[in-house]
């Protein structure tokens, strides 16, 4: 394949992503809707030069992985998906009573530091598996 995607290489990507996707969360209701979202922004954000057709065909064979069986790679999405749900949700009103207290500049800092340690993690994830998983 030439070095600059084409737009129906894109759009075969997308699809079969999408679709095995779908059949490794098993139609589950927020998940296909958070798996969704994210197929969306990372192909309506991402640029041709970045698409990596090998990197794709691996994230397809994850993805078949986690539907066929219930391990590591099932595991894996399935906590992607649900922190993509949460991220998104506004914190209850017990949670927030309990975090009025933690809302120090250092318990800021420790939470920012988290999800800078969350991306780092993934981003290792997917250069170690040649997967492309994004959050």
């Amino acid at each position: 394949m030439s070095t600059v995607a084409t737009d129906q290489a894109i759009l075969w990507a997308y699809r079969h992503l999408y679709r095995a996707g779908i059949r490794a969360v098993r139609h589950a209701r927020p998940a296909r809707f958070e798996l969704r979202d994210i197929l969306r922004d990372a192909f309506r954000t991402s640029s041709s030069p970045n698409f990596n057709l090998r990197r794709v065909q691996n994230t397809i064979k994850f993805l078949e992985n986690a539907r066929n069986y219930q391990g590591f790679e099932h595991r894996i999405l399935k906590n992607l998906l649900r922190l993509q749900y949460w991220k998104g949700k506004p914190l209850d009103k017990r949670l927030k009573h309990s975090l009025r207290d933690s809302n120090t500049a250092a318990a800021v800092e420790s939470r920012r530091q988290i999800w800078h340690q969350y991306r780092a993690t993934l981003t290792m994830l997917n250069e170690s598996l040649d997967i492309c998983l994004t959050i």
